[in-house]
């Protein structure tokens, strides 16, 4: 998928164009249903299809005081997306300047000159433009005066109510793994790079890739059954998301780090995805280096009891 940059010095002038437009964080079912709208219409045009994105978040600028995680980070998103059957990603660097463009500009100068949309697909509540003035009504009477058409997609449901990033947050910061992962149409993943940490895993005989994940939002502190995606090989883990409390009580910094099960490879600066699938228990403070280990085995064998139970976590190593 190719990726572009946009912003007020961007000289793209693309043609003949069906674009998605939002956010998408976490690319969920709700994302998943208004983007293969889009590739139908696409299709049916024999247009471009698009997606038409933000970063940073709009809260993050606008309400810069509220803390509000990534599901996924741009990579992932852009994965996501690519995976879906979009081809052209384009990035708008969400910034004070940008917040301030009158919904008007924006549909002309953006939409239509440089983007060359032929129809446009957006979420039924999208608002856009400076004070969000901007909305559907706006989007047709311009659509009648430039040529395009705009499709405001009805919000899916799940289990009674809208399937939105702000209620998997909710659902993931209360570990509530299976219901996450329904809505978002796939497990809870989250990826980074495998970074040299203490070391204090292979002196237990338990050694632990430490992950510098880049989405902001973790399931809650604790171990948990995972399966880790390396390249295209799948293996099950058990992961520890926490601050390590047994070796240092005054940190406060969350760490994740995985150990897979035998398995021995050097996988320094590999990049890794995990998937979370179960809670085992919450983290905990260890007096001694054997009430570790004797821990640790408990974890690994209920992580391999589960992945003896769970025809998913029986991929080929």
């Amino acid at each position: 998928m190719k990726v572009i940059s946009l912003n007020g010095r961007s000289k793209l002038h693309l043609r003949n164009t069906c674009a998605a437009i939002g956010i998408f964080d976490g690319v969920h079912r709700g994302h998943q249903y208004l983007i293969k709208q889009m590739l139908l219409a696409a299709h049916r045009l024999k247009a471009q299809p698009m997606v038409l994105t933000f970063f940073p978040h709009p809260v993050h600028v606008l309400v810069p005081n509220v803390k509000l995680g990534y599901l996924s980070s741009l990579a992932d998103r852009f994965r996501l997306l690519g995976e879906l059957g979009v081809r052209v990603c384009v990035v708008v660097r969400f910034n004070p300047s940008f917040a301030r463009i009158q919904p008007q500009k924006f549909i002309k100068d953006i939409l239509v000159k440089k983007l060359g949309v032929k129809a446009v697909f957006v979420g039924s509540d999208f608002r856009f433009g400076r004070d969000r003035t901007g909305d559907i009504s706006l989007l047709q009477a311009m659509g009648s005066q430039y040529g395009y058409e705009t499709h405001a997609v009805d919000e899916l449901k799940g289990a009674g109510e809208t399937i939105s990033s702000t209620r998997i947050r909710k659902l993931l910061g209360e570990a509530r793994l299976n219901e996450a992962a329904r809505l978002l149409g796939r497990e809870v993943t989250v990826s980074g790079t495998v970074i040299q940490g203490a070391m204090r895993g292979r002196t237990l005989g338990y050694p632990t890739a430490n992950i510098a994940y880049e989405a902001q939002i973790l399931p809650p502190k604790g171990v948990y059954v995972v399966r880790v995606l390396l390249g295209k090989k799948k293996y099950p883990a058990i992961a520890n998301i926490g601050t390590r409390p047994s070796f240092d009580r005054k940190n406060t910094k969350v760490y994740l780090e995985v150990h897979i099960l035998d398995f021995s490879r050097n996988i320094y600066g590999c990049c890794l995805e995990v998937e979370f699938f179960k809670k085992i228990r919450d983290e905990k403070s260890f007096t001694s280096p054997q009430d570790l280990v004797r821990q640790i085995q408990k974890d690994e064998a209920k992580t391999r009891r589960y992945k003896r139970s769970s025809s998913f976590l029986n991929t080929p190593s």
